[in-house]
């Protein structure tokens, strides 16, 4: 269920905004984006040049801005709302440097990760890319969106490790010329790209989560039962552990998906109960936001204001 509290406030601070704009010029009022939901507590906001406050209900992520999640802290960034996201995990400090545009012409996202932990997709924004710029720098290189969703994470010791879940990224390492990765593919700053997975299902990366299935199970698009099957697998299969549910009750996992599935992006949702966890690796699994479409979700709506949209609250 989708959060009340987030699309209260985006429609207060919309009617802020619209407001103010009608008054000043006498223009339409205009659509909110980068909108940053609270998924789990702690997050923390720095403004440029102020001081960082904790953040007790949603807002917006605007230039310039640092954010920083705790060991538990878990956010939900909202860019445009055809699906095109960030999740920020715990311990993660994320600075938005640009952000312009709409996805529907010239855009840019320009965000800088310094630690932690950062997952992002595209949305219908993708065939649009011609004309858009979507990059994320970190302390190893930086990583240029092409199309599909890529995940990136930054050690305490400034090793970065990258993996391209679906579609394709850029990476450009300082005096080196820039490389391509494809969906299956990840990148340890130092280090060769390689596949990590050859079957689809089995990953082979260092210091994941796994989760070994304890009988015949269904991997589902949602974390329910009503949800389409995306396929079985047998007894003994292992899946990288990319999320779960509160209480580790559904389980997403990586698992390739056809070409046409335009809703699977080579993952999926396995009851968790029907496997075992690596207990070396699985001591903290990301919880995930389940508004977001990069999670099998509806995604956030637009609140009120914009021209064609639903009202949220009445869903």
């Amino acid at each position: 269920m989708k959060s009340i509290t987030f699309r209260l406030a985006l429609i207060l601070i919309l009617l802020s905004v619209v407001g103010t704009t009608v008054q000043a010029q006498d223009e339409p009022p205009q659509p909110i984006f980068g909108a940053l939901n609270i998924i789990v507590p702690e997050l923390y906001m720095t403004p440029a040049g102020g001081t960082e406050a904790r953040l007790i209900a949603p807002t917006i992520f605007d230039v310039g801005e640092t954010l920083r999640s705790d060991a538990n802290g878990v956010g939900l960034l909202t860019w445009f709302y055809d699906g095109t996201e960030s999740v920020i995990g715990p311990n993660s400090t994320l600075k938005l440097n640009g952000f312009s545009g709409d996805e529907d012409g010239e855009f840019l996202i320009d965000l800088e990760l310094t630690a932690g932990h950062l997952i992002n997709g595209m949305g219908n924004v993708a065939d649009a890319i011609e004309k858009g710029t979507w990059t994320v720098t970190t302390p190893a290189f930086t990583i240029k969106m092409l199309r599909g969703q890529f995940e990136v994470t930054v050690a305490e010791d400034g090793t970065t490790t990258l993996i391209v879940t679906d579609g394709r990224v850029e990476v450009t390492a300082e005096g080196s010329d820039a490389i391509t990765l494809d969906e299956g593919q990840y990148l340890v700053s130092g280090s060769e790209t390689a596949s990590f997975t050859d079957d689809g299902m089995t990953v082979s990366l260092p210091g994941i989560c796994t989760v070994t299935a304890n009988t015949n199970i269904n991997v589902r698009l949602a974390p329910n039962e009503d949800s389409r099957k995306l396929g079985g697998v047998s007894e003994g299969q292992v899946f990288w552990v990319r999320a779960s549910t509160e209480g580790d009750l559904w389980l997403q996992v990586f698992y390739r998906t056809p070409e046409d599935d335009e809703e699977g992006h080579n993952l999926g949702w396995i009851y968790g109960p029907t496997g075992t966890l690596d207990a070396a690796n699985c001591g903290q699994i990301l919880r995930a936001p389940l508004d977001a479409m990069l999670f099998g979700g509806e995604g956030v709506d637009e609140p009120a204001g914009a021209e064609g949209e639903s009202d949220p609250l009445a869903q």
